[in-house]
């Protein structure tokens, strides 16, 4: 059905690669888009466009080009607005650009389910300082300030009590991460964070899967699986998702989320038209059987894809997502055979850095170094088998 089909896929990096070696290996010619000439996904793809996966119109023009039958992304949310640009030129199947840049800059999602009656945290957002100085005081803290059209914890700032010159400093990282230097303000929710994928097909969820979510202050350590909120929490997830959907219009194709989940109400603090990242796609389909990035790449060029669960279930199964304490130059890592030696509930390690290469402080996901994913016998043993791999795989990091 999609063989020989040309599926162009925004970006090539550590979070992209296994997704370009599916299509591959589903038969589609695969076109990899990017401005980085030396990331891994490269060199699993047909050909390869050095290009910003934000810059619309140079990805249109290719595609025009290059004749494509879908496009998609992986872990990106930058490229989630290309994305849509491209498909709703082309008449290619996704969704639109309004959708798209609804859901990924943050103030605008925020503003959408203000208006729509959805339940969102109180929030504000502004270019200057001075512009949401006075808003600030209406607001409750804790609050948390991040850069609206960022991703992956960049710029993220916790604010216990408002202080100004704290607010003022907080403002000025997160804007320093904003492509557009717009920063939104939220109050925290509180409640359980889970997060996930989602795959939508008319309207209706027809597949997901709700992770546990592990957090070292804003920076993810990693996700399990399955969640262990109540089934009527999980009910109530999946129905705050179809009606922002549909209020949205987004009617089919893949979903990343996160979710904070509290007696009273659901929040959906993230919603994108992609997978996820932090191994996700992984655990999912090492517990489910459902192969969520094969099943966006289905839907990118229009066909239905295959979301039957399997009758063999892993118990539970999370993925460990780690990075350097300090910036310096990785001198040694854990070969991944011998991890997986050393700790058996191992089944698959991804490595993002090499021998010599630079690292920087593992204070967001852009920093990670490398995913773990391991199978375990419940959510309770998973602490102890990450603190088993994190000790395992013995970084040795000079300082620069």
């Amino acid at each position: 059905m999609i063989k020989n089909k040309r599926l162009m896929i925004l970006g090539a990096g550590p979070f992209q690669a296994p997704a370009i070696r599916k299509a591959v290996e589903l038969g589609c010619y695969v076109i990899t888009v990017d401005y980085i000439p030396h990331n891994i996904g490269h060199q699993f793809g047909h050909k390869y466009i050095n290009c910003s996966t934000t810059d619309k119109e140079s990805v249109l023009r290719a595609a025009i080009e290059l004749k494509i039958d879908g496009i998609c992304t992986f872990s990106s949310d930058v490229a989630v607005p290309t994305m849509a640009y491209v498909s709703d030129q082309l008449g290619l199947p996704g969704t639109t650009l309004a959708i798209a840049e609804t859901m990924a800059t943050k103030h605008l999602f925020r503003k959408f389910l203000k208006d729509a009656g959805i339940s969102q945290p109180a929030f504000i957002s502004g270019e200057i300082f001075s512009s949401i100085e006075e808003g600030i005081h209406h607001l409750s803290p804790p609050l948390i300030f991040k850069p609206v059209d960022a991703s992956g914890s960049r710029g993220l700032t916790y604010i216990n009590q408002i202080d100004l010159q704290s607010c003022e400093k907080a403002f000025q990282k997160a804007r320093d991460f904003s492509r557009s230097s717009t920063v939104c303000v939220e109050e925290i929710v509180p409640g359980i964070e889970v997060g996930g994928d989602a795959i939508l097909i008319d309207g209706r969820v027809a597949f997901i899967a709700i992770t546990h979510k592990y957090l070292n202050g804003f920076v993810v350590t990693g996700h399990s699986l399955p969640t262990d909120i109540p089934t009527e929490a999980q009910e109530r997830v999946i129905d705050h998702i179809e009606t922002i959907c549909k209020a949205l219009k987004y009617n089919t194709g893949p979903l990343n989320f996160d979710a904070i989940v509290n007696k009273n109400t659901i929040v959906i603090l993230e919603i994108s038209a992609r997978n996820g990242g932090n191994g996700i796609p992984s655990i999912i389909k090492q517990r489910t059987g459902v192969d969520v990035e094969k099943a966006a790449i289905f839907l990118a060029l229009g066909e239905n894809p295959c979301l039957n669960k399997s009758s063999k279930k892993q118990s539970c199964v999370g993925s460990f997502v780690f990075g350097s304490s300090k910036k310096g130059i990785l001198k040694f890592i854990t070969p991944p055979e011998i991890l997986k030696q050393d700790i058996t509930e191992i089944y698959d390690v991804f490595y993002a850095k090499k021998i010599g290469d630079h690292l920087e402080p593992f204070n967001h996901n852009g920093n990670f170094i490398g995913i773990v994913m391991f199978k375990t016998y419940d959510t309770k043993d998973y602490g102890r088998l990450s603190l088993n791999i994190k000790s395992a795989l013995n970084l040795f990091i000079e300082p620069n």
